[in-house]
């Protein structure tokens, strides 16, 4: 075969090495699938009753893990709506129910390739990276464009959101018990302005040393997390719920299980995400 015939053969098989990897998630309330209908109990401090409203997040980063302990990137699908560069929404709302402010199309799934091999765990940061977490929305590639999932330049994106409304609150309760989770304390000039760097970036690093590329799940289920918050209550003069925001008292038993620092409380092991 002539030499540049071979290696015009040659440039084009690399993708047949390839593996096309497919990774489920799902979304559970107390080890109880997610749905924009459904009411979950026994949650909390104080064993609340729950609707959740709102269930998504960004995950960025992901790589499978070799037999050796090194990381192979996961190269993403460009899809154009859920899936941009490194990072991805999942979307486990569909408008339906109390979901108003969601929409109907769902993402469960994070999709790309690996090289060909074997690999034996997952890794992936639950956030959006810096360098792309703080700027306008509105002229940002999908999923970045979701405003729902944003706060404003200064803060950047919400790396989770969960929204949860007790169907059992007293009188003068919280309407809403909410768990976002962004990047606080951002270096800027202003709200509509990007920092130069946030003192808190609160990423959740997720290392699943048992996953396998063809049969497991990766979990995201609120309750472990919340354990040790009260759902039928807020903080006065503060958001509602757990924001993330220093000096919020509901956040105090909340960030530790994200395997986060608050305030002066030490990170602990992350609660969120599991698998099965």
């Amino acid at each position: 075969m002539h030499l540049v015939a071979a290696l015009a053969v040659l440039s084009s098989t690399p993708a047949l090495a390839d593996m096309r990897v497919s990774i489920p998630f799902a979304a559970e309330i107390g080890g109880k699938a997610f749905s924009c209908s459904e009411s979950y109990a026994g949650l909390g401090s104080t064993g609340a009753e729950v609707k959740a409203v709102d269930f998504r997040l960004f995950v960025s980063n992901a790589a499978l893990v070799r037999k050796d302990g090194t990381l192979q990137p996961i190269t993403l699908d460009q899809d154009g709506q859920w899936q941009t560069g490194s990072t991805a929404l999942i979307d486990f709302e569909d408008a339906s129910g109390g979901c108003t402010n969601g929409t109907k199309a769902l993402n469960t799934t994070l999709r790309g390739t690996v090289p060909a091999g074997e690999y034996q765990g997952l890794s992936f940061t639950v956030g959006v990276p810096f360098e792309i977490n703080h700027g306008d929305p509105t002229l940002a590639p999908a999923p970045l464009n979701t405003t729902a999932m944003f706060w404003n330049w200064q803060g950047g994106y919400k790396f989770v959101r969960i929204d949860m409304v007790p169907t059992d609150r007293k009188e003068d309760g919280p309407k809403g018990w909410f768990l976002h989770l962004g990047s606080t304390q951002c270096d800027a000039a202003s709200k509509t302005e990007s920092p130069k760097a946030c003192k808190n970036g609160n990423r959740i690093d997720v290392q699943l040393d048992s996953f396998r590329p063809d049969g497991s799940t990766v979990v995201i289920d609120p309750a472990p997390v919340v354990a040790g918050a009260d759902l039928r209550v807020n903080a006065p003069e503060t958001s509602p719920g757990c924001m993330a925001f220093p000096k919020d008292p509901d956040c105090m038993t909340v960030m530790t299980k994200l395997g986060l620092p608050y305030m002066d409380v030490a990170a602990g092991s992350q609660a969120l995400v599991s698998l099965r």
